[in-house]
């Protein structure tokens, strides 16, 4: 029996509002020779009954469960039992035009890519202002595809680098001869696994179409409050992209100082929002590991917020 084209990799975690609707637009794919991998990471909701049933209906389904553990491991664990040629990475609360995954499998084929990007957009959310999009699709020449490095120049150029692996789609070789993983039990692995995907890859190429839907909702990792846990994630990601820094290899040196200056500045924002203890405490991690790669505007944002409401809460 041949591999099926595509698996889809779903890691769940209290998620019984949308599971349904996603994979919905999973099953009803245009392309149908597909698996579908679900991975129940210990919800305690009634997702996991749901997930049964729709495998119980769908036999392209499969279930596994285990004890919560985090999406970076679910994941991974994902990508083990894939059979595919090819694999996606979907979220279990966002939604996939019908399409997308015969578009994504019909242009890695006929241009032999090591994955193709797409764009994204969100969904609207009566109970939230927040709208999102993902235009990170750059223009090249179609006769010369770009490698990976390229191509994440270019976006960082245009600041419109988006570390969602929902917004690509992956030849399942490239990703496992390159022993390209999720970084597990930390905050934004995405900025990680994305850039690696891109530093490595020799073919590249996109569908600038919004084909993927990111749903805003409460209590997910996008619009829960910023705390300790997001900054140190943020460390530990750039610890792992600076030991890809390479004695005398100028382009790949540039690309990882802006790709750090430019996550590590935004982080500022959310890092003024934290205790004062906790400001200080990341304030000095920044000047001593990485001042090279922030502004002192970013520092002074945190400090002079954090004394002013140090302030504040002595009045």
């Amino acid at each position: 029996m041949n591999p099926p084209k595509v698996s889809v990799i779903i890691p769940v975690y209290n998620t019984e509002e949308y599971i349904g609707e996603t994979l919905n637009s999973i099953i009803n794919q245009t392309l149908k020779d597909i698996e579908i991998i679900v991975i129940n990471d210990g919800s305690t909701d009634n997702s996991l009954h749901i997930i049964n049933e729709y495998a119980q209906r769908d036999s392209r389904i499969t279930v596994f469960t285990q004890a919560n553990q985090g999406q970076s491991i679910a994941r991974n664990f994902g990508i083990l039992q894939a059979c595919g040629d090819y694999l996606y990475f979907m979220d279990s609360d966002d939604l996939l035009d019908e399409c997308t995954l015969e578009l994504c499998f019909h242009k890695c084929e006929t241009e032999n890519l090591d994955f193709v990007i797409f764009n994204g957009e969100t969904i609207k959310n009566p109970s939230s202002n927040i709208k999102l999009t993902y235009n990170h699709c750059t223009s090249y020449d179609e006769n010369t595809l770009p490698d990976g490095l390229t191509i994440i120049k270019k976006q960082l150029a245009n600041k419109i680098f988006t570390p969602s692996p929902c917004l690509s789609f992956i030849k399942a070789n490239y990703l496992r001869t390159n022993n390209i993983k999720f970084y597990p039990n930390i905050i934004h692995e995405d900025q990680l696994f994305t850039f690696n995907l891109y530093l490595k890859a020799k073919r590249i190429s996109s569908i600038p179409r919004p084909l993927f839907k990111r749903r805003i909702r409460n209590n997910s990792t996008m619009t829960q409050r910023f705390s300790l846990k997001n900054m140190n994630g943020y460390f530990t990601v750039s610890n792992e992209i600076l030991k890809h820094r390479q004695d005398g290899n100028n382009v790949l040196n540039k690309t990882i100082d802006l790709f750090l200056f430019q996550m590590l500045n935004a982080t500022s924002y959310g890092a003024s929002t934290l205790p004062f203890k906790d400001r200080v405490h990341v304030v000095k991690i920044l000047i001593f590991k990485y001042f090279r790669y922030v502004t002192v505007k970013s520092i002074l944002r945190i400090l002079l917020s954090a004394l002013l409401n140090k302030h504040k809460s002595c009045l």
